[in-house]
Protein backbone atom coordinates (compact mmCIF):
# COMPACT_ATOMS: atom_id res chain seq x y z
CA UNK A 1 0.00 0.00 0.00
CA UNK A 2 2.80 2.38 0.92
CA UNK A 3 4.56 1.67 -2.39
CA UNK A 4 1.41 2.47 -4.39
CA UNK A 5 1.03 5.74 -2.50
CA UNK A 6 4.68 6.62 -3.14
CA UNK A 7 4.38 5.84 -6.86
CA UNK A 8 1.15 7.83 -7.15
CA UNK A 9 2.71 10.80 -5.36
CA UNK A 10 5.80 10.68 -7.57
CA UNK A 11 3.63 10.55 -10.68
CA UNK A 12 1.59 13.55 -9.53
CA UNK A 13 4.76 15.54 -8.84
CA UNK A 14 6.17 14.65 -12.25
CA UNK A 15 2.97 15.75 -14.01
CA UNK A 16 2.77 18.98 -12.00
CA UNK A 17 6.41 19.72 -12.73
CA UNK A 18 5.83 19.23 -16.43
CA UNK A 19 2.94 21.69 -16.41
CA UNK A 20 5.00 24.32 -14.58
CA UNK A 21 8.00 24.16 -16.89
CA UNK A 22 8.10 27.28 -19.04
CA UNK A 23 7.94 26.82 -22.78
CA UNK A 24 10.16 29.59 -24.10
CA UNK A 25 9.05 30.88 -27.49
CA UNK A 26 11.78 30.53 -30.13
CA UNK A 27 9.99 30.91 -33.49
CA UNK A 28 7.25 32.95 -35.14
CA UNK A 29 5.00 29.88 -35.15
CA UNK A 30 5.47 29.44 -31.41
CA UNK A 31 4.78 33.17 -30.90
CA UNK A 32 1.54 32.79 -32.85
CA UNK A 33 0.52 29.83 -30.71
CA UNK A 34 1.40 31.70 -27.52
CA UNK A 35 -0.59 34.77 -28.54
CA UNK A 36 -3.58 32.56 -29.33
CA UNK A 37 -3.48 31.36 -25.68
CA UNK A 38 -3.53 34.90 -24.33
CA UNK A 39 -6.74 36.06 -26.01
CA UNK A 40 -9.02 33.41 -24.47
CA UNK A 41 -7.31 33.74 -21.08
CA UNK A 42 -7.77 37.52 -21.13
CA UNK A 43 -11.39 37.12 -22.13
CA UNK A 44 -12.04 34.64 -19.34
CA UNK A 45 -10.20 36.84 -16.83
CA UNK A 46 -12.30 39.85 -17.82
CA UNK A 47 -15.55 37.91 -17.42
CA UNK A 48 -14.38 36.51 -14.08
CA UNK A 49 -13.45 39.96 -12.79
CA UNK A 50 -16.81 41.37 -13.91
CA UNK A 51 -18.66 38.59 -12.07
CA UNK A 52 -16.49 38.84 -8.94
CA UNK A 53 -15.00 35.37 -9.44
CA UNK A 54 -11.50 36.42 -8.39
CA UNK A 55 -10.15 32.86 -8.06
CA UNK A 56 -10.85 32.18 -11.73
CA UNK A 57 -9.49 35.60 -12.66
CA UNK A 58 -6.23 34.82 -10.83
CA UNK A 59 -5.84 31.55 -12.71
CA UNK A 60 -6.47 33.17 -16.09
CA UNK A 61 -4.19 36.14 -15.37
CA UNK A 62 -1.46 33.66 -14.42
CA UNK A 63 -1.81 32.07 -17.88
CA UNK A 64 -1.49 35.48 -19.52
CA UNK A 65 1.59 36.37 -17.49
CA UNK A 66 3.36 33.06 -18.07
CA UNK A 67 2.64 33.17 -21.79
CA UNK A 68 3.91 36.75 -22.09
CA UNK A 69 7.03 35.79 -20.17
CA UNK A 70 7.63 32.84 -22.46
CA UNK A 71 6.99 34.96 -25.58
CA UNK A 72 9.49 37.59 -24.47
CA UNK A 73 12.25 35.10 -25.26
CA UNK A 74 11.67 35.51 -29.01
CA UNK A 75 12.28 39.25 -28.77
CA UNK A 76 15.36 38.82 -26.58
CA UNK A 77 16.82 36.20 -28.92
CA UNK A 78 16.23 38.45 -31.92
CA UNK A 79 17.49 41.59 -30.12
CA UNK A 80 14.30 43.61 -30.66
CA UNK A 81 14.66 46.22 -27.93
CA UNK A 82 11.32 47.93 -28.51
CA UNK A 83 9.50 44.59 -28.42
CA UNK A 84 11.36 43.67 -25.23
CA UNK A 85 10.18 46.97 -23.75
CA UNK A 86 6.58 46.20 -24.82
CA UNK A 87 6.93 42.78 -23.20
CA UNK A 88 8.30 44.12 -19.94
CA UNK A 89 5.58 46.78 -19.80
CA UNK A 90 2.86 44.18 -20.44
CA UNK A 91 4.26 41.83 -17.81
CA UNK A 92 4.44 44.71 -15.30
CA UNK A 93 0.80 45.61 -16.00
CA UNK A 94 -0.27 41.98 -15.61
CA UNK A 95 1.67 41.85 -12.34
CA UNK A 96 -0.34 44.87 -11.16
CA UNK A 97 -3.53 42.91 -11.91
CA UNK A 98 -2.17 39.95 -9.94
CA UNK A 99 -1.40 42.25 -7.00
CA UNK A 100 -4.89 43.75 -7.09
CA UNK A 101 -6.37 40.25 -7.15
CA UNK A 102 -4.15 39.15 -4.26
CA UNK A 103 -5.77 41.57 -1.80
CA UNK A 104 -7.64 39.82 1.01
CA UNK A 105 -10.83 41.34 -0.41
CA UNK A 106 -10.11 42.46 -3.97
CA UNK A 107 -11.60 45.81 -4.99
CA UNK A 108 -13.40 44.98 -8.22
CA UNK A 109 -13.00 48.50 -9.63
CA UNK A 110 -9.26 48.56 -8.87
CA UNK A 111 -8.84 45.14 -10.48
CA UNK A 112 -10.81 46.26 -13.55
CA UNK A 113 -8.71 49.44 -13.88
CA UNK A 114 -5.48 47.44 -13.69
CA UNK A 115 -6.86 44.91 -16.15
CA UNK A 116 -7.83 47.58 -18.69
CA UNK A 117 -4.27 48.98 -18.55
CA UNK A 118 -2.97 45.64 -19.84
CA UNK A 119 -4.90 46.05 -23.09
CA UNK A 120 -3.05 49.24 -23.96
CA UNK A 121 0.32 47.56 -23.80
CA UNK A 122 -0.92 44.69 -25.95
CA UNK A 123 -2.23 47.16 -28.51
CA UNK A 124 1.11 48.99 -28.74
CA UNK A 125 2.98 45.79 -29.60
CA UNK A 126 0.28 44.67 -32.03
CA UNK A 127 0.46 48.00 -33.83
CA UNK A 128 4.19 47.52 -34.35
CA UNK A 129 4.60 43.77 -34.80
CA UNK A 130 1.28 42.19 -35.75
CA UNK A 131 -1.05 42.30 -38.75
CA UNK A 132 -4.24 40.48 -39.58
CA UNK A 133 -4.21 37.79 -42.23
CA UNK A 134 -7.00 37.05 -44.71
CA UNK A 135 -8.89 35.19 -41.97
CA UNK A 136 -8.68 38.24 -39.68
CA UNK A 137 -6.25 36.41 -37.39
CA UNK A 138 -3.27 38.29 -36.00
CA UNK A 139 0.10 37.11 -37.27
CA UNK A 140 3.65 38.41 -36.97
CA UNK A 141 4.28 41.18 -39.50
CA UNK A 142 6.50 39.88 -42.30
CA UNK A 143 10.08 41.11 -41.86
CA UNK A 144 9.68 41.71 -38.11
CA UNK A 145 12.58 39.47 -37.16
Amino acid sequence: MRRILTIATAAMIAVAGTVLVAQKVTSPAELDAAMKKIGPAQGAAGKAIQSGDFATAKAQVAIVKQTLTDAENLWVTNKKDDAIAFSKDSIAKVTAVEQALAAPTPDQQAVLAAFKAVGGTCGACHKTYRVQDENMQYILKPGSL
